[in-house]
Formats: C-alpha cells, structure tokens, sequence
C-alpha cells in the first residue's frame, strides 16, 4: 500500500474544535478574553438591576397589595436567572477544562441551571395565577398611588439593565448566543412595565380594581411563555436534538468541491452555545495528505453556517463507503433478551 494512502477498511477521523474563527487546535473558550469579559460585565451588571428591579417592586406588590407588582417582579426574576445562566457558562464552564472524566468540561451545568429556574417560575407563576383569579372574583382596593411610583421605578430599572446589555455594535448580538436571550428578555420585560403603569393610570382613572389582577394573569403569561422556553431549549439539549438543519448541512457540504457524499450526520449542543458535530464524509481521494485541504473547507463552511464548534469529521473513499451501513441502531438489552 502506497504510504499515506487510506487503508482500504477504515476511513480517517479528523477532529478539530474552533474558536469564533481562530486558529483550530486551541481549548474550548468561546471567544477571544476581551470580548468574553465584556460580555460578562454585561451579564453582571444587568442581572444586578433586574434582581434590584424585583426585590424592589416584589416588596412593593407585598406592601401595596397589588399582584400586578408582584408579578412583573417575577418577571424581573426571570430576567435574573437568564443572565446568571448565560453568566455561569461563561465563568464556570471556562474554567473548567475539559478531562478524561468530564470530556466537555462543565458546560452543561448550564442546563441544569436553567431547568431549576424555569421550574421556579413556574411555581411562582402559578401561586399568583390562583390569586390572581381569586381577586378577578373578589376585587380587592389597592394603594394606586404607590403601585404607579414602584412600577415607575421598575419601567426606569428595567430600561436601565436593557441599556448595560445593548452592544455597541448590533451584529454583536447575532455572534453572541447568551446576550442575545438575555438583551431579547430584557426588552420584553420593560414592555411589560409600561404595560403595568398604564393599567395602574386606568385603575387610578376608572375605580376598576379588577384590572390589577387582569395585568397580573397577562404578565404570567409572559412568564410563562418565556420559562416553558427555557425548559424547550434545555430539554433539547439533553435530548440531544439536532443543533441546525441537516438536510441544509448536506446540501451545503455536497456542494462542496470534492464532496461525493455525507453520511452518519450528527449533531447536538453541549450547552446554549457549544455546537458539536461528526459526520463521514465521502471525498474523491485516495492519499491521507490530500483530505487537509478538504477539511479546512468543511469546518470553514459548518462554523460560518452552521456555529459548530468543535468537529469530527471520518474521510472515506467511495468504494469504502460501499461496504458498511452508517444507520445508528441500538437495542437495549431488555429487547434483546425474551424472558
């Protein structure tokens, strides 16, 4: 066999991990230090308003009475846990390397992170809700003055922590996959406050005590929306559910020069923003030195497309893909065995 050509029974596997577009071959960091300090400062200082934002109208909601309040304060805590997960991925996970026991490292603390969180919220949402409809029943007076001074200070707290999350520069926001969802809830949460003092104006205009707890059910609902997202996206990660679109991958890899054909795709996300991917790749050679150039061109084209992260990639010739299935079948051993 000429030296370095593939052996006839087994492909070569390749496996590269990048970083934002840096050279291959260095750690599992997301980005260069400066632009992940940044976006850490940002986390921090915006999770600090909305957790002064909550505690604020949260005692105010107690004081006052109104569930409005308290209710937009959860909201506020929602917020809270979006930017503390985005904030550990980053701190925790970073310093974390990767081992021989823990192969990703710690990245997927994340996810349980946001699994407690979402879970929270959703008990307080629904805690509220029941209070909610029993005021709906009952109307119940509240202190509109004060309730109009706390949910002002909110909407002001909240336009404040929108602001430390907003980038200088827009495009910020499409490479950075953590204050994205953070900057997206933040700005949902200060329309939710204005939502708020304009329903106090009306109850202090009409006498209509029953819209309090009518704002309070409409700022669940954004809760909730916002917290069955969060258990969505974590869900999927655990379930290992594909991180982009497969059959747009293939296309976009089969027009690829030298690409003959993608088999045993795979895809998943270790964390929010750590896309992983193996695949065997069908190429028109025959010698191992000659697969550099079209690795280069597959890893290019999956991290500008697609975000993948970290790549494993098993070169086959054609008549060496002929000989095997790239199906995943597995049977557990309970369907192996009748009893």
């Amino acid at each position: 066999m000429h030296e370095g050509k593939l052996p006839p029974k087994q492909g070569v596997d390749v496996a590269r991990h990048t970083q934002d577009g840096h050279d291959p071959g260095g750690d599992f960091h997301h980005g260069p230090e400066h632009s992940r300090s940044r976006t850490a400062r940002r986390l921090a200082g915006s999770a600090a308003i909305f957790g002064t934002s909550a505690l604020l109208q949260g005692l105010g909601g107690l004081w006052t009475g109104s569930l409005g309040l308290i209710s937009d304060s959860l909201e506020n805590l929602n917020d809270v846990i979006v930017n503390l997960v985005g904030l550990t991925s980053l701190v925790v996970a970073n310093r974390r390397e990767p081992c021989d026991r823990f192969t990703y490292g710690w990245h997927r603390l994340e996810v349980f992170n946001t699994l407690f969180g979402a879970g929270m919220l959703l008990v307080l949402a629904g805690a509220v809700s029941v209070e909610a409809f029993h005021r709906l029943r009952h109307p119940q007076p509240i202190q509109t003055g004060w309730v109009l001074a706390f949910a002002l200070g909110g909407l002001l707290l909240n336009l404040a922590a929108t602001l430390a999350l907003r980038p200088k520069h827009p495009e910020t926001l499409q490479r950075d996959a953590n204050l994205k969802t953070a900057y997206t809830h933040a700005a949902s949460d200060a329309l939710t406050s204005i939502a708020l003092v304009g329903s106090m104006l009306v109850i202090h205009l009409t006498g209509w005590w029953w819209v309090d707890p009518g704002i309070a059910l409409v700022i669940v609902l954004v809760i909730l929306r916002g917290a069955f997202g969060l258990l969505w996206d974590a869900l999927g990660i655990l379930m290992h559910r594909a991180a982009f679109d497969h059959v747009k991958a293939r296309h976009c890899l089969l027009e690829l020069p030298g690409v003959m054909g993608v088999e045993d795709l795979r895809s998943w996300r270790v964390c929010s923003h750590l896309v992983v991917a193996t695949a065997h790749i069908v190429v028109d050679t025959e010698r191992l030195d000659e697969t550099s150039l079209h690795l280069a061109a597959i890893e290019r084209m999956l991290k500008e497309e697609f975000d993948v992260r970290h790549l494993t990639v098993h070169f086959e010739t054609p008549a060496m893909a002929g000989t095997h299935h790239h199906q995943f079948v597995h049977r557990h051993e309970a369907e192996e065995h009748h009893h």
